[in-house]
């Protein structure tokens, strides 16, 4: 009997679905945990996003930074105001420029949830630290390759 060998498509593929259960599972995990924070993953996102930002950004480039469509980043920023956690400032030069910044609120509730990298990141600690260092620079050659994609 003999084996027969995947292709390099199909392992590929195999790989694809696997890291795209693993990625449902995480935003389930951290879902649970954001409920209790009474807060969505697109809001957790965007305030993680304006903290690494330094707590203010235009709300196109928040929502840019995010891949949210503008109406979908609209309304998360609206949420968030709600909540106290951001405030809307027009820019004084260019009244069609919204400004996204964090408030003390804010600032202090994006520091309670880990972010998805660090969920996302905890999946992976059943592996040894060397199979990790192994598939972190597998995952970087990745990263390099779609990176010379987008510069052609």
């Amino acid at each position: 009997m003999t084996a027969r060998t995947k292709t390099k498509e199909d392992l590929a593929a195999e790989l694809g679905s696997a890291l795209g259960r693993i990625a449902k599972h995480t935003k389930r995990a951290m879902r649970t945990e954001l409920e209790l924070l009474n807060l969505t993953l697109p809001q957790a996102i965007a305030l993680h996003t304006l903290a690494g930002a330094g707590g203010r950004l235009s709300a196109r480039e928040l929502g840019r930074e995010c891949d949210m469509l503008a109406s979908t980043a609209t309304g998360v920023i609206d949420r968030l105001e709600q909540h106290g956690f951001v405030r809307r400032e027009r820019d004084d030069e260019d009244r069609r420029v919204v400004w996204v910044t964090l408030t003390d609120t804010g600032r202090a509730m994006q520091e309670r949830p880990p972010g998805f990298s660090r969920y996302w990141g905890r999946t992976f600690t059943v592996l040894p630290v060397a199979e990790l260092e192994q598939l972190v620079a597998l995952v970087k050659r990745v990263e390099e390759a779609l990176d010379d994609e987008g510069s052609h």
